[in-house]
């Protein structure tokens, strides 16, 4: 089930997976529609600040190794 994967995403650490499957897992609106529901919104913007903000570290961390 879709909500079951989205629930699992939102509750593992941030940093478990790959970027692909977080981002995989980020529901987008289903049979061509304009406007997705309220539960897929929120949903979907949850996991995408959560997987910026774990780009933006591993970005930083790459930095400072490389510094």
């Amino acid at each position: 089930m879709q909500h079951e994967r989205e629930i699992d995403a939102l509750l593992s650490p941030g940093e478990t997976g790959s970027i692909i499957d977080r981002l995989m897992a980020i529901p987008h609106p289903k049979d061509g529609a304009r406007h997705s529901n309220e539960w897929d919104r929120a949903i979907a913007a949850r996991l995408e600040t959560v997987l910026a903000k774990s780009m933006r570290s591993r970005i930083v961390s790459e930095n400072r190794d490389v510094a």
